[in-house]
């Protein structure tokens, strides 16, 4: 009898040890949810990289991982206001220093973080460029986790793009080519450095899965950045890229501007209006400009476009040094080159080869930047 007892009470015992254990884990799953909603709710909750790396041990990726869908259901929360920006940056730092090699992070910020449409956000200009700063740290430690640096220094210190695509030492410095060349557009389109932008714009073109754009996107931001000279020499090596075996013309013409460029940028001969009249002359009769077949002729695979592109560039060139001397005279710079022309400032007035019916491509001074440009229109 007693024995029966006993047992009954070990049992019981056991069953209210059961059911005490299952209430206090399912308190903790209750604390547990609402910490994660705390945290999705208030991110600034978050740990400090340091904290969280040495707290993780041997789980930092599993731990990355719960930060990430964290980071969804905080953007999810937020998507409408936009306010998800605010702890954005905090948040992909923290994961992608948990997990260096977690690539969806990275990526996260570069359709998020940078971006700004006035119509749902209302950003002070402060804080967009705060944002945009984020987004650059966050991507160089994306290039510095998936990319050389060494090879990549040596790529920004080579201007002969040729050299860039053939080289071994030069060659897959990323992992994939989207890597840079999501950096290059960032410099471009956000933070406005287009020097910055072409030499990650080349990065992207060693690789072997390189971007169709990324070759020629090189030469247009050094042309941005107002190095004629690098853009002169980057327009000539793509030509020489695209040039069929029997293209005379291509290859003449190719040649001739390296000497011309070379002479003017490095041993500084003086750009006179005679070399630019013999250009464009010759130009004219082998290069004729089609609007029927515009298309065609400046395409991103035809030597022509390229060749025509490196003497746009020298022709800006010719009318910026005139423009110092139009300065100096009269304490402003000259609104466009038919003012240099009909103020005796230059004996000869270039046209761009892209002419058409009753409007043309012009040179003319940008404010903004300081340096010449041309743009559609006409004189």
């Amino acid at each position: 009898m007693k024995k029966r007892i006993l047992n009954v009470l070990i049992t019981l015992l056991i069953f209210a040890c059961l059911i005490w254990f299952f209430y206090i884990n399912n308190l903790n799953y209750i604390k547990n949810i609402q910490l994660k909603n705390q945290i999705v709710i208030h991110p600034e909750l978050l740990p400090n990289k340091q904290t969280a790396k040495y707290t993780s041990f041997w789980f930092s990726n599993l731990r990355a991982d719960i930060y990430w869908l964290e980071t969804i259901q905080y953007i999810w929360w937020n998507a409408i206001s936009s306010d998800y920006k605010k702890y954005l940056y905090s948040m992909l730092d923290l994961i992608t220093e948990l997990n260096p090699f977690f690539e969806k992070p990275y990526l996260i910020w570069q359709l998020l973080l940078p971006n700004y449409n006035e119509r749902y956000e209302n950003l002070s200009l402060e804080e967009r460029q705060i944002n945009n700063s984020q987004a650059e740290k966050i991507w160089l430690k994306w290039i510095v986790n998936f990319c050389d640096e060494k090879k990549i220094n040596l790529i920004k210190d080579e201007n002969d793009l040729s050299k860039i695509w053939t080289d071994e030492k030069y060659k897959n410095p990323c992992k994939t080519a989207n890597i840079p060349f999501s950096q290059a557009f960032l410099y471009y389109y956000y933070l406005k450095n287009p020097l910055a932008s072409a030499n990650f714009y080349k990065v992207s073109s060693a690789n072997t899965d390189w971007l169709e754009w990324s070759k020629i996107m090189a030469a247009i931001m050094s042309w941005k950045a107002w190095n004629r000279e690098r853009s002169i020499m980057m327009f000539l090596t793509l030509a020489d890229s695209l040039k069929k075996k029997d293209d005379k013309v291509c290859e003449y013409f190719s040649n001739e501007l390296q000497r011309i460029s070379f002479q003017i940028f490095r041993n500084s001969k003086d750009l006179t209006w005679g070399i630019i009249k013999n250009i464009q002359f010759a130009r004219d009769k082998n290069f004729k400009f089609d609007e029927k077949k515009e298309q065609e002729i400046v395409s991103w695979d035809n030597c022509e476009n390229y060749i025509n592109k490196a003497i746009r560039e020298l022709n800006l060139e010719f009318l910026e040094r005139a423009n110092k001397k139009y300065f100096d005279k009269n304490k402003t710079n000259a609104i466009n080159a038919k003012i240099l022309y009909e103020k005796w400032f230059i004996d000869f007035l270039p046209t761009d080869f892209q002419q058409y019916k009753d409007y043309w491509i012009i040179y003319i001074f940008d404010k903004e930047s300081w340096n010449f440009d041309y743009e559609m229109w006409n004189y």
